[in-house]
């Protein structure tokens, strides 16, 4: 019975080694936000309008608007523009839902935690074709929030939640623009 001495075994490891690192780059994986994505090359600038409340949420669409500009301007792919006519593609948005429902109780049935859900039709449009780029007609984006015993107000905490769940959805839709997940 004869052995394989150490060289060729090494050998035949560097060899599987050089193989995967030459393969893996075709099985399809790669980091989010480092790829193309489903947008075309040419957009570099986005208009974003102020997205339209059909909600009875005062002030929501300020908020998630600002919020998506934010998010755009966090990240390198398209450039937020404040001129409508300079821009390679334009997001408008329609809130068309925002419900609060109780989620968690108390032993005596007061409830501890909600639950934020807001709906949104969203369409991102080539300015140049005016066709669409991307369209949802049912973002659904939703968050929980605690409310404390101790709370002074519903309202107050219902606020400050609102202002935290603008940055997840702006970060959720911009994600699900640019990557085209």
């Amino acid at each position: 019975m004869s052995r394989t001495p150490n060289w060729a075994r090494a050998l035949a490891f560097l060899s599987a080694a050089l193989l995967v690192i030459v393969l893996a780059p075709g099985c399809g994986y790669g980091l989010v936000g480092a790829g193309r994505g489903s947008l075309p090359t040419t957009l570099k600038t986005v208009y974003v309008s102020t997205f339209v409340n059909e909600t009875t949420r005062v002030g929501l669409e300020q908020r998630i608007t600002d919020a998506v500009l934010r998010e755009f301007s966090a990240r390198a792919r398209l450039k937020p523009v404040s001129d409508r006519t300079t821009a390679d593609a334009e997001l408008s948005g329609v809130l068309n839902s925002y419900q609060v429902d109780p989620v968690r109780f108390d032993r005596d049935g007061r409830a501890l935690e909600y639950q934020i859900s807001v709906v949104a039709k969203v369409t991102l449009m080539d300015r140049a074709t005016d066709k669409p780029i991307f369209t949802n007609p049912a973002f659904l984006y939703r968050q929980p929030y605690t409310v404390p015993t101790s709370a002074g107000g519903y309202f107050e905490v219902e606020t400050a939640a609102v202002e935290e769940l603008a940055r997840p959805f702006a970060r959720s839709l911009v994600s699900t623009i640019l990557e085209g997940f």
